[in-house]
């Protein structure tokens, strides 16, 4: 079978006015409960990993993360992030574990990312995804601690937590 580049040309001009049409009709289902296609899922995963990786070359790294402000970031992640990503001792609550994307337990994925990419998802957060950015975008000190204790995260036990 031949396909002749005018004939693929024009269904690639018709695919967006499709697209939009079956939106119109609400072919597409919304419902968190009904989870993402599997290429969907990959797609977006995908799409912020690499926006992330490439947002954060731009990142100064200071040559040390301040550990002497671990204490206020664990307070912080306290009030603002366990809610979602549990914390050591506390698992999530069955209402986070239905959020599409599902947040990811921290102690489980910050080795994934490098302090930059940290740096980047705390400061402006995840669009589409639940994560806010952090609330005073001014104070890269607050991020940058937040970063320092995400690291130590992974090795806390509930009562070091605490």
């Amino acid at each position: 079978m031949h396909i002749s580049w005018k004939k693929l040309a024009i269904a690639l001009a018709i695919l967006p006015f499709v697209v939009v049409l079956a939106a119109w009709i609400g072919f597409f289902n919304v419902g968190a409960s009904s989870g993402h296609w599997k290429i969907t899922e990959w797609f977006l995963h995908f799409a912020m990993r690499s926006a992330v990786r490439t947002y954060a070359l731009a990142v100064d790294v200071p040559e040390a993360l301040p550990r002497h402000a671990i204490q206020p970031a664990a307070g912080h992640f306290a009030r603002g992030c366990a809610i979602c990503h549990g914390a050591p001792g506390e698992p999530r609550s069955p209402v986070v574990m239905r959020m599409l994307p599902q947040p990811p337990d921290l102690a489980g994925t910050v080795g994934e990312w490098s302090n930059a990419q940290l740096f980047r998802i705390v400061k402006h957060g995840v669009r589409f995804t639940g994560m806010p950015a952090w609330p005073t975008q001014e104070r890269d000190d607050e991020v940058w601690a937040m970063v320092a204790f995400l690291r130590e995260l992974p090795s806390l036990d509930e009562a070091t937590y605490r």
